[in-house]
């Protein structure tokens, strides 16, 4: 239960949440330890994946796609996301953000691994607006957006439709066999609900971009 809402998954509990100013990306260099989960908040703004990061991250595929888009800022908000999906990785891996493997899945699924394909991450990207939030994590992870509905229930509608899309994204990873996911609330912005799956316990969260005041808004 989240307050008076049942929600698809068990939260976590015990969740030591370490809030950092997203300069700090730029120091994580390891994968996710088991238990531990890394987020992001960004907008298409984020200004270390500027057009020339876009330009030279991102494979010929990827440049492609964010030009094929129907609405250039949607296509700039891809670009961004996939150029700072490749620069946290790569620090984690030891190589260069054009080196990281990113494959697009079925179902929306990012397959990520090293420039030698022998390691690989849990990731998932979701998008609402102007917002791009990412997870990475040492397991199968999926992230759900979803917008306050209309009258006085309506956070609570959302939570329980973002965990819900959650954990179906989540279930999408081909060694996905967990029938119990495990939830993180995430701190977002106004009239905007998070929620991220994991297929196993969780215990540490070290999330980017986030105020820590916003934290108060996981509760509705």
């Amino acid at each position: 239960m989240h307050g008076s809402v049942p929600l698809p998954l068990e939260l976590a509990d015990n969740v030591a949440w370490h809030f950092h100013d997203l300069a700090k990306s730029r120091t994580v260099d390891r994968p996710p330890a088991e238990g531990e989960v890394g987020l992001w908040l960004i907008t298409s703004e984020f200004r270390f994946a500027s057009a020339s990061n876009i330009g030279s991250w991102l494979s010929v595929a990827e440049r492609k796609r964010a030009r094929l888009y129907p609405n250039s800022a949607i296509g700039r908000r891809f670009g961004v996301a996939r150029a700072t999906l490749r620069l946290v990785v790569s620090q984690m891996f030891g190589c260069r953000p054009q080196e990281v493997r990113v494959e697009d899945a079925p179902d929306e699924r990012i397959v990520v691994k090293d420039a030698a394909g022998e390691r690989s991450v849990g990731v998932d990207v979701s998008y609402s607006g102007i917002w791009i939030v990412m997870a990475v994590a040492s397991a199968d992870v999926g992230i759900g957006l979803s917008v306050d509905a209309p009258g006085a229930q309506g956070a609570q509608i959302a939570l329980v439709e973002a965990a819900h899309i959650a954990s179906q994204r989540a279930g999408r990873g081909e060694g996905a066999a967990s029938s119990t996911w495990h939830g993180l609330v995430l701190p977002m912005p106004g009239e905007l609900r998070g929620v991220v799956a994991v297929d196993r316990p969780v215990s540490e969260v070290h999330a980017f971009g986030w105020e820590k005041q916003i934290k108060a808004n996981t509760d509705v």
